[in-house]
């Protein structure tokens, strides 16, 4: 490591959605302006994708990445915790881990970066007098409702959803009840309890705010799956629509079936990522996606991929997003809209059809 350049630590939460923008910040950094970085994964247990993501094999190394393991909070959550209170809690009890490893390196980080889930590990910034900066790899208007989310607690009673008036925010479009995040869709729940008391995300309306990008990835990991894209090679321009819901989105059983038989019955040619059904959750993949069944799945109805075989193909759990999105004969993108999705979609002029599930 080069001592005479700046040194970034960058720290990222559990997730694919969260790494990948991690890891193309690391890039922009080290390529665009010569930082050394060394990027703190708190990490579960994680899928071959995400460790390729995390190794990379055929491509050469531009930053070190640094696991922190995961601390069991199982005993600190609500049965019912959603995945958001899950993360905040993780990387709460992850601290200590992130504390050693930045103590334990040879040449100290001098800028300190987080993501919006790990404000509290700001102290460890003070501790070794480091720049901070929180990523917020979202909308604007996401962050201003965060950043606004003490003032809203005082000015509303009782639940947001029940309120009949859309939510002012200082600067931006107005937030209808229906469209609130989903922490501030309980005002019991831990989640947003740690929002309305989180000083440092009420400090962003003080302090700079840089706004970067579009970030958007362009690579894929290792082992992505050539035949989707031979067989999009295939297709006439603009012809298929792209179905994903993001790297942790899943469908009840009765979706699965709904969307299976819409797309026989289009006969519109399509690429679909589907994961196995996971009752009452629209996110059970996030912190594990990539660790189901390889093989042709059962769960969609009887039939369905011989009766399809000539206009679509379905992928069991992860497919290479950016090539897909990127080719020629991709004309629509059916997703649940996640940030990492809209960027890709936007950049390359793909039109979307939102399905909402989580994070939109």
């Amino acid at each position: 490591m080069d001592s005479s350049k700046l040194h970034a630590a960058i720290l990222c939460g559990p997730g694919m959605g969260h790494l990948i923008p991690i890891l193309v910040l690391g890039e922009r950094l080290v390529t665009h302006h010569n930082f050394e970085v060394t990027i703190l994964v708190v990490t579960t247990p994680s899928s071959a994708d995400q460790s390729q993501l995390l190794h990379p094999t055929a491509s050469p190394k531009q930053f070190n990445i640094i696991e922190i393991p995961s601390v069991d909070v199982s005993c600190l959550l609500d049965p019912d915790a959603k995945v958001i209170t899950q993360l905040a809690v993780m990387m709460r009890e992850a601290r200590p881990g992130i504390r050693s490893a930045i103590s334990n390196m040879e040449i100290r980080p001098t800028v300190f970066i987080v993501d919006i889930f790990a404000t509290e590990s700001f102290e460890i910034a003070d501790e070794f007098d480091m720049s901070k900066y929180v990523f917020v790899p979202t909308t604007a208007w996401f962050t201003a409702l965060m950043a606004y989310c003490h003032v809203l607690d005082k000015e509303v009673e009782g639940q947001y959803g029940d309120q009949k008036e859309p939510l002012r925010l200082p600067g931006c479009k107005a937030v209808r009840p229906e469209d609130l995040v989903d922490p501030m869709l309980d005002r019991n729940d831990q989640m947003y309890q740690a929002l309305r008391e989180n000083e440092i995300l009420r400090s962003v309306i003080k302090v700079p705010v840089y706004p970067i990008g579009p970030l958007r990835r362009s690579y894929e990991v290792a082992r992505s799956r050539v035949e989707q894209l031979e067989w999009l090679d295939m297709q006439p321009s603009e012809s298929v629509i792209y179905v994903s819901f993001g790297s942790g989105g899943t469908l009840s059983a009765e979706q699965i079936t709904e969307l299976a038989w819409g797309l026989e019955v289009s006969q519109q040619k399509f690429v679909w990522v589907v994961r196995p059904p996971i009752k009452g959750s629209v996110d059970g993949f996030l912190f594990t996606v990539g660790n189901g069944p390889d093989g042709t799945p059962d769960y969609l109805p009887d039939g369905f991929l011989t009766r399809t075989h000539n206009v679509g193909i379905v992928v069991p759990m992860w497919a290479p997003q950016v090539k897909i999105l990127s080719h020629p004969s991709v004309g629509g993108f059916l997703s649940h809209c996640g940030w990492n999705s809209t960027l890709e979609s936007l950049t390359n002029g793909v039109p979307m059809v939102a399905w909402p599930l989580y994070a939109e």
